[in-house]
């Protein structure tokens, strides 16, 4: 045999041996870890480090080894994250979560709050209908709501959606479910828009006040990464009532990225006192944040029946340093009874706190008799003018952003 094909085909087989040997051979990181790998993983200040050691560890967590893993892990439950918590549980509960549950029931306080947060949490991800079976055997009141919330999001984390939404669907309305509703949404939308759309539009009908959380849920999170895609798929369902409140979250959210295309498109909506609601809110973000450009803008658009809440929050904003400056705004409006209102009342506060420039005013403004009779005598109302105002008139912050819509 030619001797170079020789050594040729010797190192081949060296090679191929070689390679085959690294192929089979177990790695370093596949072996067993035990327990002194743990409490330094514990011990390890670099998050990073100290992430991928415990869940090594905690990859072979079982019936033979948990007993020493708590050990390691308790002189920690003051300063350990919740993260952690649930890392430890979801590993636990593989092959026991009704004892990874009892055993953080039983830690002292307040340790166990957040330990037996984490242990539904992670029950409720793998089986969730068991998981709401021991809750519901949790005595303490305050503790069974904070669980009821960990429960939720662990289920909301680990699918089933549906089943998810059946269930919330059948708790009463208020602020708890709302937020479980919220988490949801949240969960969902990590596997795209698409995911949050269908469970919106999937909500039953026959639960008029949970579809109306769904989809002011599910305008919230998909506005926040896309509000223009938000307000093209909100389109068709505006005249349905369970989207009571989708039109100010997006109009907020699309009016922190570009206020002037979330006018323009209200303005492009038949007028609803949602939208007007929804002008309301995107100028008052556009006022927060580029008050000249927003004024401007606003001085070019007027007169426009759309535009009235608008120059309500102008009129708003300017009244309490200058009512002179915020009268011009007001009398822009072009609901008469709302320019009436806002008109007078701006002028009986200018004329009680600064008289004389007040006087000065209306004597150089030609102003309707009506308007400026009203002005002068206090007692004097227009008809209309004692009618509750609209609430979009001046929200308080917390109204805007954390409300419940009628009916949700």
């Amino acid at each position: 045999m030619n001797r170079p094909l020789v050594i040729v085909a010797t190192l081949a087989l060296a090679l191929l041996g070689f390679g085959l040997g690294r192929a089979t051979a177990p790695s370093p990181s596949s072996g067993a870890v035990g327990i002194e790998a743990f409490r330094d993983a514990l011990a390890e200040p670099d998050w990073l480090e100290r992430s991928a050691e415990m869940s090594r560890f905690l990859r072979q967590l079982g019936p033979e080894n948990v007993s020493e893993a708590l050990a390691a892990l308790e002189p920690h439950l003051p300063w350990i994250p919740t993260d952690e918590l649930r890392l430890f549980m979801l590993a636990w509960s593989r092959f026991d979560p009704a004892g990874a549950l009892a055993h953080a029931l039983a830690l002292p306080r307040p340790y166990h709050r957040n330990a037996s947060g984490a242990a539904i949490y992670a029950w409720a991800y793998r089986d969730p209908n068991a998981a709401r079976v021991a809750l519901e055997a949790v005595e303490d009141e305050d503790l069974r709501k904070f669980m009821a919330g960990r429960m939720v999001a662990g289920w909301a984390h680990g699918g089933h959606e549906h089943a998810i939404s059946e269930y919330l669907s059948s708790l009463p309305k208020g602020p708890e479910r709302f937020a479980y509703v919220g988490m949801l949404a949240w969960e969902l939308s990590k596997r795209g828009p698409d995911a949050v759309a269908d469970w919106a539009e999937g909500a039953p009908a026959a639960f008029p006040s949970f579809k109306t959380a769904v989809f002011l849920k599910a305008s919230t999170t998909l506005s926040s990464s896309d509000p223009a895609g938000t307000a093209r798929w909100l389109g068709p369902y505006l005249d349905r009532p369970y989207t009571a409140g989708t039109l100010r979250v997006v109009a907020r959210s699309w009016a922190n990225r570009d206020p002037k295309a979330a006018l323009d498109w209200l303005m492009t909506l038949p007028p609803s006192h949602q939208v007007e609601a929804a002008v309301s809110n995107a100028f008052r973000v556009w006022l927060s944040h580029d008050p000249e450009l927003a004024r401007e803008w606003l001085r070019v658009r007027m007169p426009d029946p759309a535009l009235d809440p608008a120059l309500a929050v102008m009129v708003a904003r300017v009244r309490e340093r200058s009512p002179g400056r915020a009268l011009p705004w007001a009398l822009a409006m072009s609901d008469p009874e709302l320019r009436a209102k806002f008109v007078i009342r701006l002028g009986r506060r200018w004329l009680h706190n600064h008289p004389e420039p007040a006087r000065a005013w209306l004597e150089s403004n030609d102003l309707p008799p009506e308007l400026r009779a009203a002005i002068l005598d206090p007692t004097l109302e227009l008809p209309g003018f004692g009618e509750d105002d609209p609430d979009w008139l001046e929200p308080a912050p917390k109204a805007e952003t954390e409300a419940l819509p009628e009916g949700a």
